[in-house]
């Protein structure tokens, strides 16, 4: 899969291409979309995406893609008037499925008319559209169109929840940056160490590592200056690379051995005042709330291609470990 900043340098050439367009659907709408889902780094026919599917009883669906969605276009001169076809595209929801044959309705339904947008989950949320947004938004509110991917990926509606993971994307990554700037460490330990502060920070909100042992352990450096960081959290995570029961006391109590490679070489690095007070930063957020695939798309930006080797796959890892 694409990382997020791929596709919005993606989609911000698709949006120079496509945004004086003023022909008809018939003329471009294949091409449209055939660039729309590249963008995304999917590839149509392999994915199983079928333009001018007729399985819908009432007509013709532009794209039927199994288990992803359904994108009903619209000339660009209906952009503006997308709600008087509306029920058009959920008609054609309504009747995608066939039970005789286990084909069952995809989750969303994309209505498109080249320059607006709107984007469905009518299984869901029948009575209104989970986003509205322009050909301009749309790198920036990638996150919408997520599915297109083709992957498991989900898409992202809600702008508070959007804004909430930026905002932790921006922190995580300013920290990262800072300790590269000082070369606090080789950049290869450096991308551990944000990786296991990372799957800590969701495991903590999410119940999975008792009594948020990285909470308190920024406390206490806060407090007691003289300790390092080195040392705590580079125990920390050599504590959750351990599958013996000994360690768990004090500060590491209601710690857990986590299995797979993620602690399997714990990363310990010093944290300067600065640096402190932005994983303090990081700590405050809600981190049940942080999306881990735009999250991880944001990080794979400020980690670099080459070091991504799989590792944000860690945040769905978080939330499956038991």
């Amino acid at each position: 899969m694409r990382s997020g900043e791929e596709i919005q340098a993606a989609l911000r050439a698709f949006a120079a291409r496509w945004g004086s367009y003023a022909g008809t659907e018939r003329a471009e709408a294949q091409t449209f979309l055939n660039e729309l889902v590249a963008c995304y780094g999917a590839d149509r026919l392999l994915e199983g995406a079928l333009f001018e599917d007729s399985h819908a009883s009432t007509g013709i669906m532009d794209i039927y893609w199994p288990g992803r969605g359904i994108v009903e276009m619209k000339a660009p001169h209906r952009a503006d008037r997308l709600a008087e076809h509306r029920q058009q595209a959920l008609d054609y929801w309504r009747h995608s499925d066939d039970a005789e044959t286990d084909r069952a309705a995809p989750p969303y339904v994309v209505l498109c008319a080249f320059h607006r947008f709107e984007i469905w989950e009518p299984g869901r949320f029948p009575s209104a559209p989970r986003a509205t947004l322009t050909l301009e938004e749309l790198p920036d509110r990638y996150e919408t169109l997520l599915f297109l991917a083709g992957t498991d990926q989900e898409p992202l509606f809600s702008s508070t929840l959007r804004e909430l993971t930026r905002s932790a994307a921006v922190v995580v990554g300013r920290l990262y940056t800072d300790l590269g700037a000082r070369e606090a460490a080789p950049p290869e330990t450096l991308s551990r160490f944000v990786l296991q502060l990372v799957w800590c920070l969701f495991a903590e909100d999410l119940g999975m590592l008792e009594g948020h042992p990285v909470q308190r352990i920024v406390d206490e450096l806060t407090r007691c200056p003289e300790e390092s960081s080195y040392h705590l959290l580079g125990n920390l995570f050599e504590v959750l690379n351990d599958p013996e029961d000994a360690g768990r006391r004090g500060r590491y109590s209601g710690t857990r051995y986590v299995n797979g490679e993620l602690f399997a070489r714990p990363a310990k690095v010093h944290l300067e005042v600065g640096e402190l007070a932005l994983l303090r930063q990081a700590c405050q957020f809600d981190w049940r709330a942080v999306d881990p695939t735009i999250f991880g798309s944001l990080m794979e930006g400020c980690l670099g291609h080459d070091r991504r080797c799989g590792s944000w796959a860690l945040t769905t890892h978080t939330r499956s470990t038991s």
